[in-house]
């Protein structure tokens, strides 16, 4: 196998390649980090008549479904494209993105799907709290307008994904070993086969979904009125907003904090489709946003931990961009890898330095194996200012480490160009 890793701008996008030619794209990123670093990868790909086997959308937020979205796009401008030329209109001009690789199939747990019918209306629900919280002096309330943001961009995308991928467009089967329906741990372990590679969905579980859909639609109805009120008099007349601003913020501040709590509303990052790949007795483990919790759980039901709880892989991608919430000490312990992958280029401050501290302590403390930590960005990326600082921080203290650590256990390697390969 191989692994080829892309600048992804604060997302994910991967493609992975097993021995006997199989290619897997893990997510897409961002639209415009998608145009131009993985688009012409693919578009090149696709000159030499390979397709892709798989198209796995970890989950829905933005920058791991938009570059996705971007794709169908370009295939549906081909196919018209190569219509309107084989049908008397030679003139037809070419679309501009490369020629993407046919793509055979597709995983992905669609939002309404998971949440139901009140999809729309958690989609206005976010863009409102999202708007009234990015007017606040706050930052903390900024990064939460943010996310809010992000997500409620990300709904209409996961929608227009599924109709791209639809009968009636792209024809593009969608979770087919699951029967079209969610991309889920079922009961009985085991992979699923896709061609040499052996596929292990670790999560989510049914369970969580269920969960998931339940407080996404409690979170709608304890706060539906109070954003539509935002939402009405800031349409109606802003200085009405007054002095009840104050109080709205705060209620809205407190909902959104709940969001990231797994122990009161499990965000849809939470319900990230995770798997462990195996071929040849080599593994990977792609792990979207999700939980340590939870990938532990879902390979805990695999089978696949040994009898202290603990797995050695060769390649991890680790979860959520290296974020504080889904990673801890515990599992840096209990899943180790010859190569840890980063997806994030510094936005809310990811990776975050007290999990690249806590990886790097404990692997050179208890264990004697090399390791490599791969990031798919660095300071020298274009970018904001201030995440380009973040992985400035991320590289001195990686650079600290590497030269206090013992020769050859520890290395690292920060992408400033498109992609990097890795062989596993």
């Amino acid at each position: 196998m191989k692994l080829t890793v892309f600048q992804s701008d604060k997302g994910d996008c991967l493609l992975l390649t097993g021995g006997g030619g199989e290619r897997v794209l893990v997510d897409g990123g961002m639209r415009r980090s998608y145009a131009e670093h993985v688009a012409p990868a693919l578009g090149a790909l696709a000159a030499q008549g390979v397709t892709l086997d798989l198209v796995y959308v970890s989950h829905i937020d933005q920058d791991h479904i938009s570059g996705v979205l971007q794709l169908m796009d370009d295939l549906v401008a081909w196919r018209v494209h190569d219509f309107q030329v084989a049908n008397g209109n030679p003139t037809h001009k070419a679309p501009k993105a490369p020629r993407p690789p046919d793509v055979k199939a597709i995983w992905n747990n669609a939002f309404h799907d998971q949440v139901g019918k009140n999809a729309g209306k958690i989609e206005d629900m976010l863009a409102a709290s999202a708007s009234v919280l990015a007017g606040a002096e706050d930052d903390s309330l900024v990064e939460i307008a943010e996310r809010h943001q992000d997500l409620a961009n990300s709904i209409p995308e996961a929608l227009q994904l599924s109709r791209r991928i639809s009968d009636g467009q792209l024809g593009i089967p969608r979770n087919e070993p699951f029967g079209g329906r969610l991309a889920m741990m079922r009961d009985t372990p085991g992979p699923l086969a896709l061609g040499g590679l052996q596929l292990y969905v670790l999560a989510p579980f049914e369970a969580d979904l269920k969960k998931l859909r339940t407080e996404w639609n409690k979170w709608l109805e304890a706060n539906q009125d109070v954003v539509e009120s935002i939402r009405r008099q800031a349409h109606e007349d802003e200085a009405l907003l007054g002095n009840e601003v104050v109080r709205l913020i705060a209620r809205l501040t407190a909902e959104a904090k709940v969001l990231g709590n797994r122990k009161k509303v499990t965000a849809p990052n939470l319900a990230s489709l995770m798997l462990l790949v195996e071929e040849g007795g080599k593994t990977v483990l792609l792990s979207g946003d999700g939980h340590r919790e939870d990938i532990l759980k879902g390979l805990a039901h695999q089978e696949k931990l040994d009898a202290q709880g603990r797995l050695h892989v060769n390649v991890l991608k680790v979860q959520h961009h290296g974020s504080e919430h889904n990673i801890d000490q515990a599992f840096c312990q209990a899943i180790t890898a010859d190569h840890y992958v980063f997806c994030g280029n510094g936005a809310h401050e990811n990776p975050d330095l007290d999990v690249v501290e806590t990886l790097m302590n404990a692997r050179l403390a208890a264990d004697p194996r090399p390791f490599k930590l791969w990031f798919n960005s660095s300071s020298a990326v274009p970018g904001k200012a201030a995440d380009r600082a973040h992985m400035k921080k991320v590289e001195d203290l990686v650079a600290q480490r590497q030269t206090a650590a013992p020769a050859g256990r520890l290395s690292s390697s920060f992408l400033q160009q498109s992609s990097f390969e890795l062989a596993v």
